[in-house]
C-alpha cells in the first residue's frame, strides 16, 4: 500500500474516532474503568446502551447481577437498584460512593444458603442447560459458566417478588442460573439484559430463555473500555416496551439537521 493511501485511512479512522467514540466518550474509559464525560456507564455495547437509555423509565426497579460502574448509572436513570457481587472487596468500594437507592449486596463463592433458597433452584439442576467449560477454571469464573458454586449469588433475587422488576441485568457469575432466575423475577413487559451473549458457550441459557417465551434482540457493536465488537442483548416477551422509539430524537444525527 502507498504512503499516501495509509494516510488517507489514517484521516478515516481519525474522523470516525471524533465523530463516534469522542461522542460515546470511549476514550474516558481506556483507563480501564466504564465511563463517559458525564461519568460512570454501563459496561455494555453502545448501540444496547443508547436503547436503554430510551426506554427505562426513572420509576424503574432493577436487579443486577455484578455490581461496578453501571451499578452507580442505573442508580441515577432508576427508582430502586440491588446490586448483587461475588467479590466483597469490590462490593465494598462501589458500596462507598453507593446512594440512597442502591443496594449492595456480597455472595461470595461457594457461600451456604437457606434451603427454601436450595429448593427455588432444584428444577435448574434438575435439568441444566448444557454449558461446555474449559480445562481452565479461572476462565469459567470469570465467564461466569459455574453455577452450583455460586447459588447463594443467583438465588439473591428470590429474597424478592417474583415478577416484581423492571430490568435484570445478567453479567456476572453463574449467569445460566442467573437468566433462569431472572425469567421468574423480571415483570411480564420487564427487560432481560444479557451481556457478552455472543458466546457460544451461553446458548443453553438462551435456550431456557425462549422456551420461556422471551425473544432476544442483539446489538452488535463497540462499548467502553473494550478495543473489539461483542454483543448485548435484551430478552423480552412482551416488544411493547419498544413503542417509545417511534420517533428519534432531535439532533440525534450527524448528517445533518
Amino acid at each position: 500500500m502507498h504512503i499516501t493511501e495509509n494516510a488517507r485511512i489514517n484521516t478515516l479512522i481519525y474522523q470516525f474516532a471524533q465523530l463516534y467514540l469522542e461522542k460515546r466518550g470511549w476514550f474516558e474509559s481506556l483507563d480501564g474503568v466504564p465511563r463517559n464525560k458525564a461519568g460512570p456507564v454501563p459496561w455494555i455495547t453502545y448501540p444496547a446502551f443508547r436503547q436503554l437509555e430510551r426506554i427505562v423509565k426513572p420509576g424503574a426497579r432493577v436487579f443486577e447481577y455484578g455490581c461496578g460502574g453501571s451499578s452507580l448509572w442505573w442508580a441515577s436513570h432508576a427508582a430502586e437498584v440491588i446490586s448483587v457481587e461475588h467479590d466483597a472487596g469490590w462490593a465494598a468500594r462501589v458500596a462507598e460512593n453507593a446512594p440512597a437507592n442502591l443496594k449492595v449486596v456480597t455472595r461470595v463463592r461457594e457461600e451456604a444458603c437457606s434451603e427454601a433458597r436450595q429448593a427455588a433452584v432444584a428444577p435448574f439442576f434438575a435439568d441444566p442447560p448444557e454449558l461446555p467449560l474449559s480445562h481452565d477454571e479461572g476462565h469459567n469464573v470469570m465467564h461466569g459458566l459455574m453455577n452450583p458454586e455460586f447459588v447463594a449469588y443467583a438465588t439473591e433475587i428470590t429474597e424478592y417478588e417474583p415478577q416484581s422488576f423492571d430490568v435484570v441485568i445478567v453479567d456476572g457469575m453463574a449467569r445460566a442460573l442467573s437468566a433462569w432466575l431472572a425469567a421468574q423475577y423480571v415483570k411480564p413487559d420487564g427487560i432481560i439484559v444479557f451481556d457478552n451473549s455472543d458466546r457460544w458457550q451461553y446458548n443453553g441459557a438462551f435456550r431456557q430463555l425462549n422456551a420461556a417465551g422471551f425473544r432476544r434482540v442483539d446489538f452488535y457493536g463497540p462499548g467502553p473500555v473494550n478495543r473489539l465488537e461483542w454483543c448485548t442483548s435484551l430478552f423480552v416477551r412482551d416488544l411493547e416496551i419498544f413503542a417509545g422509539n417511534i420517533d428519534s430524537p432531535h439532533g440525534d444525527c450527524d448528517l445533518g439537521w
